[in-house]
């Protein structure tokens, strides 16, 4: 399967890093060069983005395109399915053995997470190795590591562009019926020291960006088709009723 590394430009030492893991395990991969929102113009983000957008910090727009620009070489060179990366992770054999294992539906959008989900279905969907198995995925916010269909990346293309949300709410996707979400258990990819070291985002006025961010988030909520308010209402009240949920809190 064909691996997109999200890599910027600068950040030369995590693509070393990243690269001689993936060698080491003789896998076929592709760096592309990230947006770097931090280098955008006002204007260019905000040509970039909805009116109401809750990815509103430079580095988030940034993050989102970068995704997405994966996502077109995905549609324009007709892949089924591919892994996207970030270069801030640890990838180990055992993740190079569930990803063979991997087969992504082809008759619906579909994404799998190879990072670790707040919460899933208890029942596997099915078994990938003695260890590891696939599991419908309840809660999830992270995008350093995942599986995307050929379908999934059009819809996303479609849907997330202007950017208004950012890269990795895969519920808020999902109760929007863009995608349908699953996840590796136990995690088989882990992030690195680097992940700390967020070469996204550096604003010190977290409190104010929080207070923004809950203000748009609550438009958003407000904004939503009918549709998606049943299904979150569905996911929250109902599915507990008659699944048991592993829970795993936030990471």
């Amino acid at each position: 399967m064909k691996i997109f590394i999200v890599n910027l430009k600068r950040s030369v030492e995590r693509r070393n890093k990243i690269a001689s893991q993936l060698d080491a395990l003789n896998l076929d991969y592709e760096f592309v060069e990230a947006v770097d929102g931090t280098l955008m113009t006002a204007d260019e983000r905000a040509a970039a983005s909805a009116p109401i957008n809750y990815a509103f910090l430079p580095g988030e727009i940034g993050c989102a395109l970068s995704h997405q620009k994966i996502y077109q070489k995905i549609v324009d060179s007709n892949i089924e399915a591919a892994m996207i990366l970030e270069d801030d992770i640890i990838f180990t054999r055992e993740a190079r053995d569930v990803l063979e294992k991997i087969k992504p539906a082809s008759h619906r959008p579909e994404v799998i997470l190879f990072s670790r989900a707040n919460s899933y279905l208890s029942s596997p969907v099915s078994h990938l190795t003695h260890k590891h198995a696939l599991h419908k995925t309840l809660q999830a916010t992270t995008a350093h590591s995942y599986v995307i269909n050929h379908k999934a990346a059009q819809t996303l293309l479609k849907n997330l562009h202007p950017v208004w949300i950012t890269a990795d709410k895969w519920t808020l996707f999902e109760e929007h019926a863009f995608v349908s979400v699953f996840s590796v258990v136990p995690h088989p990819v882990q992030l690195s020291e680097e992940a700390s070291q967020s070469t996204i985002n550096s604003n010190n006025d977290m409190s104010e960006i929080a207070r923004q961010k809950k203000v748009i988030w609550n438009q958003l909520m407000s904004s939503r088709p009918l549709k998606a308010r049943l299904k979150h209402r569905f996911r929250r009240a109902i599915v507990p009723l008659f699944y048991k949920i592993v829970d795993q809190g936030k990471g």
